[in-house]
């Protein structure tokens, strides 16, 4: 078996500004209701290019100067969409000058330029899918893990190349000036700033910054602002299940057949992994416990009587997150049961709530930080879907990414689309003991594939 080789060598670290200056008038930016309750923390997205269409066009042209040619034209992109998210280039303000601001004043972002010593191919089709996600962590800057502060660059970028002239693209924004549509929304409008994009340029639309405005903050304090508190530090481990459309198909016709109408591919993963986590739980808990099950929202869809609504150019977050008890201590983990658990209770503790102002998205805010809170002998999986957020549309001149996936190392739900459309990639990160049982459990297993190789083309 080939040996995966180590940590990248990071050679190049400079700050990256907006190439226009943001002007005085634009110097500061309020923090809405929502970015006051976000989470102070990174959210890690890794982007894959293959080069297998793109060669030196002379004899006299390396691969490395391909590679430089390609990172100069991602710098010069970047500086020029942070002149429109001029934001991204500040500094969240401090206690004194108060955290619900960020201070405009172009001091830039990370950038971070680093080279593997393997063929991108090597690490993506390595056939130990543990080795390749340790790897694949190696990818990110150092320091995404960490709590975001007042002195921390809201964005973190780092370009990886590869012996090939492959390339991973690692960028890590902090939660609490962008939650995951506006992040997307930024990475797509730089790559269409980008010179040879495939991208439209109906893409570069300029984003809204007046959700301060429509959802002011309130005033709490501190210790009580974020929604879903930090993880308690465990070892855990983190594993990649992928679900085939053919295989979210039998999982709809079981569900159906067991009178659950129209469940989601979300529904129907998510209800499928949390009931095996429950059962993996139970194997390895003594004691009478609880379950709670979390999931965050996108608001941007269902606040139809607002001007922004749907908009995903609103700088900020307009998500929320719900928290339902799934199962009690005598309760068992049928799995039709818990799908229809699942799509029930769906947001429907905050439905009431989406056509309200502040005060009723407060009041839902701390009745939803009750519920995310674990009590004793209470369990709360924390889940997230980035499903049909355009994660596969982010092309640089390049072509677009074969792969998208995002850094999770505390026990959490993510699911993403699979690059072909249809499936869903699900990352779940659990205890040590209890992922040991919860990979094994055949229910899980009949719909879908543990860790298997990124299918690319050979370069």
């Amino acid at each position: 078996m080939v040996l995966l080789p180590g940590k990248p060598e990071v050679f190049f670290r400079e700050m990256v500004r907006p190439s226009t200056p943001t002007p005085d008038s634009h110097r500061i930016h309020r923090l809405s209701f929502f970015d006051q309750f976000s989470p102070p923390f990174y959210v890690p997205l890794l982007y894959f290019y293959l080069n297998h269409h793109h060669q030196p066009n002379h004899e006299d042209t390396t691969l490395a100067d391909l590679i430089d040619d390609r990172t100069r034209a991602l710098k010069r992109s970047l500086s020029e969409a942070l002149s429109t998210y001029y934001p991204l280039a500040g500094r969240m303000g401090d206690d004194e000058d108060g955290p619900l601001t960020f201070h405009c004043n172009d001091e830039g972002v990370v950038f971070l330029q680093a080279r593997m010593n393997s063929k991108l191919s090597t690490v993506l089709s390595h056939p130990d899918g543990d080795q390749r996600d340790e790897a694949l962590n190696l990818l990110f800057p150092d320091g995404f893990s960490d709590k975001f502060t007042s002195l921390s660059s809201p964005l973190l970028v780092q370009v990886t190349s590869f012996e090939c002239g492959g390339m991973a693209l690692s960028i890590c924004a902090s939660h609490k000036v962008l939650d995951m549509a506006s992040f997307c929304a930024f990475i797509n409008y730089w790559a269409a700033t980008a010179p040879s994009t495939s991208l439209p340029s109906s893409t570069k639309n300029h984003p809204d910054f007046n959700l301060a405005t429509l959802f002011p903050p309130v005033d709490l304090p501190p210790a009580t602002t974020a929604i879903i508190e930090p993880p308690p530090k465990v070892k855990s481990i983190c594993k990649r299940f992928v679900f085939g459309p053919s295989d979210l198909a039998k999982l709809k016709a079981l569900a159906e057949k067991n009178n659950v109408k129209n469940p989601t591919r979300v529904e129907l993963v998510l209800a499928l992994i949390c009931s095996c986590a429950i059962s993996a739980s139970k194997a390895c808990r003594s004691g009478k416990w609880t379950y709670k099950l979390t999931q965050a929202v996108n608001l941007r869809t269902r606040l139809s009587t607002l001007p922004v609504a749907g908009s995903d150019l609103s700088l900020g977050n307009l998500s929320s997150a719900f928290a339902m008890k799934v199962a009690g201590e005598t309760d068992e983990t049928d799995l039709a049961e818990m799908i229809r658990r699942v799509k029930t209770e769906h947001f429907s503790s905050c439905a009431a709530e989406t056509g309200g102002g502040c005060d009723q998205f407060r009041c839902f805010i701390e009745e939803t930080r009750k519920g995310l809170k674990a009590e004793e002998a209470e369990k709360v999986y924390v889940s997230s879907s980035w499903c049909r957020f355009q994660l596969y549309e982010a092309d640089f001149g390049w072509g677009k990414p074969v792969w998208v996936i995002c850094g999770i190392r505390e026990p959490k739900i993510v699911l993403l689309d699979t690059r072909e459309g249809g499936g869903i990639e699900a990352l779940v990160c659990l205890e040590e003991g209890e992922m040991a049982v919860f990979q094994h459990d055949q229910r899980l297993l009949d719909f879908a594939r543990v860790n298997p190789i990124v299918s690319v083309e050979t370069m």
